[in-house]
């Protein structure tokens, strides 16, 4: 992996090349932007660089080999999907307290930074505010609001835009060998992010965006069926995250077709068929949207991502 092996985001590359070679880092990076387009590849890549021998990234000098195995002492990676909490700040206050291992420098890549809580928040902010000049940290977040601003202050910000459909369709039709026509659908519904876009490629997850445009529709029909739907789809907070957003992109395609009578406007392209011929009044369509958005909101909380799910297939089919 180099810098030119990951897709897009050239303008953020140049910029972080230039701090490599003017050896001249900022103690803390903000990498904000969708989940999935590649912010947490770019850092380590980064890393890559700052810890191998040549400086170049070679892999195959005792430090890339380390970090492609994963067992570099002197790189800490932080990710939790639902919390980050005070014992992981704890165990970050701790290691950089102490002279790097191996490396001139040590890396610290809090992912999912938005899921801190406020006491490992606080303990963060007093271990950046003046960390040992040999510590350098990576915040990478999906949600940039979510970390407090006393952080994001002390952090040399760099955004993360979406990726095109094109590189999209590029990636997946050079790196991952999918067919053309599957490489252009994943391009459609994967939003800029090969994350997402992955997650579709997984048949699993594929069979049952299917099933739940199915219940929507109205072709399958029933309370067992919704509920079972709702349970697979809401198992993690990256599962019902990608099903929210399915929905309301379905919903969205409805609204699209039925204003508009634009087929080429619609981001479901194996769903044309199904979207042209369904019936449907706008203004449930309206109501759904708003359900779904609300929805969304309440999962970024504590609660019950299944039962959540449930009530929206419900109230969503039962309106219709």
């Amino acid at each position: 992996m180099a810098f030119e092996d990951i897709i897009g985001h050239d303008r953020q590359k140049r910029f972080l090349k230039f701090f490599l070679e003017n050896k001249n880092i900022p103690h803390s990076f903000l990498f904000c932007g969708q989940e999935g387009i590649g912010k947490k590849k770019t850092a380590r890549e980064f890393v890559r660089h700052l810890f191998c021998q040549t400086g170049n990234a070679c892999g195959t000098c005792r430090p890339c080999v380390k970090l492609d195995r994963g067992s570099h002492p002197d790189l800490v990676i932080i990710e939790n999907e639902r919390s980050i909490g005070i014992d992981d700040s704890r165990m970050i206050s701790k290691e950089i307290s102490e002279h790097p291992f191996e490396s001139e420098k040590r890396v610290i890549i809090i992912d999912n930074a938005e899921t801190m809580t406020t006491e490992a928040a606080n303990a963060l902010l007093k271990t950046i505010e003046e960390p040992p000049p040999y510590n350098h940290f990576f915040i990478i977040t999906s949600s940039e609001r979510d970390i407090p601003m006393t952080i994001r202050s002390r952090c040399m910000r760099v955004p993360f835009s979406l990726l095109s459909a094109a590189q999209l369709e590029h990636y997946f039709r050079s790196k991952k060998n999918i067919d053309p026509k599957k490489a252009s659908l994943l391009s459609s519904i994967s939003f800029g992010s090969i994350g997402s876009g992955l997650f579709w490629l997984n048949e699993e997850h594929f069979s049952l965006r299917l099933k739940l445009a199915a219940i929507i529709s109205g072709r399958s029909d029933g309370f067992v069926a919704s509920s079972s739907v709702a349970e697979m789809a809401s198992l993690t907070d990256r599962t019902a995250a990608m099903y929210l957003a399915f929905l309301l992109s379905y919903f969205r395609d409805l609204f699209v077709t039925h204003e508009t009578g634009d087929m080429s406007l619609i981001v479901n392209t194996d769903l044309v068929d199904e979207l042209n011929t369904a019936k449907y009044e706008t203004e449930w369509v309206e109501r759904s949207i708003k359900r779904i958005q609300e929805s969304i909101r309440v999962m970024r909380y504590n609660v019950n991502r299944w039962l959540t799910f449930e009530n929206l297939l419900i109230q969503i089919t039962g309106n219709r």
